[in-house]
């Protein structure tokens, strides 16, 4: 086994890794990480003695020596290789094989940060050989659809009455479409309305989501949808990342006074059809506020966990404590 950190010319076969590991998805790609931190990170891998990767690790903004995640990004962590291609790996050997690659790359990049928070891809679930170095873990959830499992008709009856009561009303009696847009600039003045409504900030700015649509869009991996009404009116619009593994629903928003036409929640169920043949996992994001996952629990799809895992210096904490001290 080989451990290092990789070269810009190593990315491509990082890139080809992160698209047939369980825990890869856009984000750990190395073109989505040099975007989002300014070229401020370093990827680890791990090497067989095939010269091929078997594990590995996004470190965003690797120079402040304090990993976290990026923003506008779900989950980074450890990626594996997909043991399932191994000749049918005993599940004992895939998790020895985890403690031992965990190890390895571990001892490599801890000398190098002095704290640790990143969320991990909800395929990543054995996180036992990073308890025991010390780490701490909290678990956030986000729902999946598998489509491997699930039949649109039949799940359509395993909706709530609310949901499936909006959706008969805009597919039976609503003159609403769908239609597919490139226009990123009718997704940032619709989000600009959703935030003031609700008297927040916006978690990003819209140079950034311009610039992002600009990368996603050359790379086929971007996806966005609105439904309005006769009028030109846009009751709702929602921005989806893809890849050939899964789509994850990245950003929306939606026009609270047109909110009871059920035009937000069909837009949904139209994506879910839509990328039913297209996708093996559809992603709805997550969220730990009730009235969001209550949404998506609506949608008969299956929670999961993901875990955030940090570790953070006696420096770190001391001065996370007098910062909380002071701001009362």
């Amino acid at each position: 086994m080989n451990v290092r950190y990789l070269t810009l010319e190593d990315y491509p076969q990082w890139d080809k890794f992160v698209t047939t590991s369980p825990q890869g998805y856009i984000w750990d790609f190395s073109w989505w990480v040099d975007m989002m931190t300014k070229g401020d990170f370093k990827i680890c891998a791990l090497y067989d003695s095939d010269n091929l990767i078997v594990a590995g690790i996004v470190l965003p903004f690797f120079s402040t020596k304090r990993i976290t995640s990026v923003n506008l990004t779900q989950s980074q962590g450890l990626l594996f290789e997909d043991f399932s291609l191994r000749n049918n790996m005993r599940l004992q050997k895939q998790l020895t094989n985890q403690k031992e690659y965990t190890k390895e790359i571990f001892d490599f990049i801890e000398k190098d940060f002095v704290s640790f928070d990143v969320n991990f891809h909800y395929m990543y679930d054995y996180w036992l050989p990073l308890f025991w170095r010390g780490y701490q873990q909290t678990t956030k959830y986000t729902y999946v659809i598998d489509y491997d499992n699930y039949v649109l008709e039949e799940e359509f009856k395993r909706f709530s009455k609310g949901h499936k009561w909006a959706l008969n009303k805009v597919e039976k009696k609503s003159d609403l479409k769908v239609f597919e847009t490139e226009d990123i600039e009718e997704y940032l003045r619709e989000s600009h309305k959703t935030y003031e409504r609700q008297g927040t900030k916006r978690p990003y700015t819209d140079e950034e989501i311009r610039k992002i649509h600009e990368e996603v869009s050359k790379r086929g991996m971007g996806k966005m949808l609105k439904i309005q009404d006769p009028e030109g009116r846009i009751h709702a619009i929602a921005y989806y990342l893809y890849t050939e593994k899964e789509v994850y629903y990245w950003l929306g928003a939606s026009d609270a006074e047109l909110r009871d036409s059920g035009g937000h929640t069909y837009l949904t169920w139209y994506a879910i059809k839509y990328f039913s043949d297209k996708v093996r996992f559809f992603n709805f994001g997550g969220s730990m506020i009730e009235y969001v996952e209550r949404n998506f629990r609506n949608f008969s799809a299956t929670p999961r966990q993901y875990f955030n895992i940090s570790k953070i210096s006696r420096g770190d904490k001391i001065r996370n404590i007098l910062h909380a001290y002071l701001k009362i």
